[in-house]
């Protein structure tokens, strides 16, 4: 065998080698993009089987959540949406309000709002309620200007898009619209609580303190008020 042949036996086992290593990574290639594929799908539906099999995980293989890192929302459960509803969005949520309010009189609404996309969208709820002063407000809010009990009555949805309203952490169903209609609450007003904002202050039913509801101010010379409570993230 003279020299040059055996090189060229050499460059030629050499290139064989090359040709089957290349066939090995374009097969492992493909199962990498099969889970990829599973993975954007289980963000969306659920993805697909062979998803699953690579990358999608057993939540892109059922479409439910799961596990895998291909299927959080799954088939519009909803990211963990905690009634159970929803597209799997996240949005803000909150509640506010407008009324005239002086040391014997409250009168007004307010709103339990939510905010889509991150709180950087639409309103896709908005749900309203009447506010009146029913009576005294309970002891305890020894720094308010002034304190009221007050009365919830009249819900009414007034933004309802795609069944947000139900179908988000506000959760406004029939059932907690008839339970917000009649429900009362002590409110009371702070100027610079803690030596920082002007707060509404908030009494539960059955309880004996009164903490910090939201941001507000009030105007004493024309008795305007208004408060904005942001609830932080929600599901919808």
């Amino acid at each position: 065998m003279t020299e040059r042949t055996a090189l060229r036996r050499l460059t030629v086992a050499v290139l064989a080698g090359a040709l089957s290593l290349g066939c090995s990574s374009s097969g492992d290639d493909d199962a990498a993009g099969a889970g990829g594929t599973g993975a954007v799908a289980g963000m969306g539906t659920g993805g697909s089987a062979a998803g699953s099999t690579a990358n999608g995980g057993s939540g892109a293989l059922a479409g439910g959540g799961g596990t895998g890192n291909g299927g959080t929302a799954g088939a519009g459960m909803g990211n963990g949406n905690t009634g159970g509803v929803g597209t799997g969005k996240t949005g803000v949520c909150g509640q506010r309000g407008e009324s005239t309010v002086s040391a014997t009189a409250f009168e007004g609404w307010e709103e339990f709002y939510l905010l889509g996309d991150k709180g950087f969208g639409a309103e896709v709820c908005i749900v309203r309620i009447d506010v009146t002063r029913v009576g005294e407000a309970p002891a305890g809010c020894t720094d308010c200007a002034w304190s009221h009990l007050v009365e919830f009555s009249n819900p009414t949805v007034i933004t309802d898009t795609d069944g947000a309203c139900a179908n988000s952490d506000l959760g406004f169903d029939t059932a907690r619209m008839d339970a917000l209609d009649g429900s009362r609450a002590g409110y009371g007003y702070v100027f610079e609580y803690m030596g920082h904002n002007d707060v509404l202050m908030k009494n539960e039913p059955g309880s004996e303190t009164w903490t910090p509801f939201g941001n507000a101010v009030w105007n004493e010379a024309t008795d305007e008020f208004h408060f904005d409570s942001r609830d932080g993230s929600c599901k919808y």
